[in-house]
């Protein structure tokens, strides 16, 4: 089955090619020499593809390197294309990297951490799942015989989800169907199916979830106590999160949600200079504020930059050069030495 998955999601990434995703080369140069960081992101509509997308943007303007945006599932296939060398950077859940360093899941075997070194962290993504306020369902256990709805296979998202479903042990009596986010909520909002996971990325839903309540009232589901420690145990990179009225409305004043938590980092490969990765990071820390006006994503980044990152994997050392002149490092953190 996980053979399976890795050849799935690496003929989706050469399908995506073929149908023009990116006219970049899948070596990382142009036909003029010039060094091009061909970097990975999620479905769109996500927190990643809108932070990626915006980074890119800022990188092109204000650096001499040139980046170009790839769509992908998700997480796990951004590490199994960084380690082919299709791609040189994207984005990571936690989770992925935990069950890559581990050879779990998704991954047929542990993945070198050379292609995954961490460059820093962007979010903390809250992930319960919401239904509507008049479906009748209360809590995970009313999901049994319904029709759940994920994010696409191999995305960060739908791990984490597949580990709480497991924790209730409602693998294989829920029908599971993945979608990008707005096809989701769209789905959940004309009754397609029951449930869709939400996320609230640093404590602010995203996009799809704000157009969904505009039009129906939802109800947020709440994780157990037993169910978060066995998600965490199954995976360090999973932690819980607490949502209450200041983050969403639907959630009654002084009542609050728990709900399971994955954390987004950008990674590279150890082949990518460590210039152009210094380049590309200090563009980010440099041009804050204007990618605060382009989302409000990044109003957390000083807090998230280190403290969502995974303390097994090492970090680029050109991310760890702009990380320590701006002040940022945490000596938790290891940075990757070429062994």
């Amino acid at each position: 089955m996980k053979k399976a998955i890795a050849i799935f999601l690496v003929l989706t990434f050469c399908s995506m090619l073929l149908a023009g995703c990116s006219d970049a080369p899948a070596d990382g140069s142009t036909a003029g020499g010039t060094s091009i960081l061909n970097i990975g992101t999620g479905s769109v509509g996500g927190t990643d593809n809108t932070v990626v997308e915006a980074i890119s943007s800022v990188v092109n303007q204000k650096t001499g390197l040139k980046t170009s945006t790839i769509t992908t599932n998700g997480g796990t296939e951004i590490i199994y294309l960084l380690e082919t060398g299709d791609i040189q950077a994207g984005y990571s859940g936690t989770i992925d990297l935990i069950n890559a360093l581990n050879g779990a899941s998704s991954f047929d075997h542990a993945v070198d951490p050379s292609h995954m070194l961490q460059c820093f962290g962007f979010v903390t993504w809250d992930l319960p799942l919401v239904v509507l306020d008049n479906s009748g369902i209360e809590s995970y256990e009313d999901l049994a015989g319904k029709r759940v709805g994920l994010s696409p296979v191999g995305s960060s998202t739908a791990e984490v989800l597949m580990l709480v479903l497991e924790a209730y042990g409602l693998t294989d009596s829920v029908t599971i169907e993945n979608f990008t986010w707005n096809e989701g909520y769209t789905a959940l909002k004309d009754g397609r199916i029951d449930a869709m996971v939400g996320s609230w990325a640093n404590g602010d839903p995203i996009s799809g979830l704000i157009e969904l309540k505009a039009t129906k009232d939802i109800r947020i589901l709440s994780m157990s106590e037993e169910a978060a420690q066995a998600v965490a145990q199954a995976n360090a990179g999973v932690s819980s999160g607490v949502l209450n009225s200041e983050n969403d409305d639907s959630i009654a004043s002084g009542e609050e949600v728990v709900a399971p938590a994955n954390s987004g980092v950008i990674i590279a490969d150890a082949s990518v200079d460590e210039e152009s990765i210094y380049q590309y990071t200090k563009a980010v820390l440099e041009n804050l504020e204007e990618l605060k006006g382009i989302s409000n994503y990044f109003d957390a980044f000083e807090d998230v930059c280190m403290s969502v990152c995974v303390e097994g994997v090492p970090f680029h050392p050109g991310a760890a050069k702009a990380l320590k002149e701006a002040g940022l490092w945490e000596d938790r953190f290891t940075v990757y030495d070429g062994v």
